[in-house]
């Protein structure tokens, strides 16, 4: 057992405050937050962040594109690998709380009980590095996963930069407004990266489970639509001389709807995302653009639903008389996340005797961008009937220590073993210093 002052206690106080003040940063009345990318309540997120990561001292950067590291110094050598944990902080329009700063609240608490612990003699191997990715939404900047991506080598630091919102204003133009525009150099590519999240689905809860064990990520493409019709007044002019670009987006968003009825739970489409112009109530719209995906955990079926949904709009354009064009078009792929990582969290999910499931992520996560770079896993804890992207999303206290403790017990291994996975998993639980008194 461990005592009132242990370091798994320790963490857990510190998580709940910490979690707490980066729930007020955009907290709405229902209880939910909205910090999308480079706003001023995505300012305060991050300087609540660093705030914390200074008092813990752990040695602060802020790279190019806005990621925020926060490294703690464990090892004995100034050369020694890193272990990193975290998520992200910017959110969804009346989003939930949970999604992403449940992570890096649970990272930084992390690793300053780490820090204690070595302090008070534990012996490690491997730094660990506390992140916030910046742009994992995609709600303000299009592509999401963008920090992490970037970070992964994946895009270039200044085309992330040159991303721009619907009003027009740059990625980089946000982050300086807000002072997160870094220039320090990002730490070196880890020997393991944890993300604990949210499930934001049904399948722990049903279950059971309080511990899900991502082991593979659904594909997903994601395509950005333009219709191109006529603008008209929506009084006299004829209906069949109407170009009507709305009319084809509409026509589109329904035949997604029947693409996913095709194949129940194991495709998903969705538009949500769709901007009319010039969006006057009598004025035949002239340009639609929206953002449309398909996802699935089959490779044949992503790739037959993706052909029905570009079928569709050709025919969406063709019965509304409009022209279309795909602007932008991303590819997701279906990958496995590495046994040996979900190994590890399960033999500390054991540890703590707590239920667990492997499982598939439907949603992207930033450690889906790091796949390839680094041994990645993501550890998942239940949402209250699966609630997402909705302020009413709720994870209770019970489980969100569960998953807590879980990440702690892995990365105190890791860090003991140089940040191998592989060796992580042979480490005597009995020489775990987290369970320390």
């Amino acid at each position: 057992m461990t005592s009132p002052s242990s370091p798994p206690d320790a963490a857990v106080v510190a998580f709940h405050a910490l979690f707490s003040r980066l729930s007020a940063c955009g907290a709405t009345r229902a209880g939910g937050i909205t910090r999308l990318c480079g706003t001023a309540e995505d300012g305060a997120a991050r300087a609540v962040l660093a705030g914390f990561l200074r008092e813990a001292e752990a040695e602060l950067r802020t790279d190019a594109v806005g990621n925020q590291f926060g490294i703690f110094r464990l090892a004995r050598t100034a050369d020694a690998p890193l272990v990193m944990l975290g998520s992200h902080l910017d959110s969804q329009p009346r989003a939930g709380r949970f999604d992403g700063t449940y992570g890096v609240a649970a990272a930084a608490a992390i690793g300053a009980a780490l820090l204690r612990a070595r302090r008070a003699g534990a012996v490690f191997d491997a730094d660990l590095c506390v992140v916030n990715w910046t742009n994992e939404e995609g709600a303000r900047f299009r592509p999401s996963l963008l920090g992490s991506g970037t970070y992964a080598g994946h895009h270039g630091a200044q085309a992330a930069l040159a991303c721009r919102d619907d009003a027009g204003i740059s990625l980089g133009e946000a982050l300086a407004a807000i002072g997160a525009l870094g220039t320090d150099a990002p730490p070196p590519p880890p020997a393991c990266y944890l993300e604990l999240h949210v499930e934001q689905g049904t399948v722990l809860e049903e279950a059971g489970a309080t511990i899900g064990i991502v082991a593979r990520n659904w594909g997903a493409a994601k395509l950005e639509v333009a219709f191109l019709g006529a603008q008209a007044h929506t009084g006299p002019t004829r209906m069949g001389r109407r170009r009507d670009a709305l009319l084809a987006a509409a026509t589109l968003i329904t035949a997604l709807r029947a693409v996913a009825a095709a194949w129940p739970d194991r495709v998903h489409t969705s538009v949500g995302r769709i901007l009319v112009a010039p969006n006057s109530a009598n004025v035949v719209p002239a340009e639609v653009v929206l953002s449309a995906e398909i996802r699935s955990a089959d490779d044949g079926l992503l790739a037959e639903a993706t052909g029905r949904a570009e079928a569709a709009m050709t025919a969406a354009a063709e019965q509304a008389g409009v022209a279309v064009a795909v602007r932008s078009r991303s590819l997701r792929p279906i990958r496995a996340l590495p046994d040996a990582v979900c190994d590890l969290t399960a033999a500390c999910a054991e540890a703590e005797a707590l239920p667990m499931l492997r499982m598939d992520t439907v949603a992207g996560h930033d450690a889906i961008s790091l796949l390839g770079l680094c041994p990645t896993g993501l550890i998942f804890v239940p949402s209250r009937d699966g609630i997402a992207h909705n302020e009413a999303e709720f994870t209770t206290d019970t489980d969100l220590e569960a998953g807590l403790r879980v990440a702690l017990r892995a990365a105190t291994r890791l860090c003991r073993a140089g940040g191998s996975p592989v060796r992580a998993l042979h480490a005597a639980s009995a020489d775990d210093p987290s369970r320390d008194e």
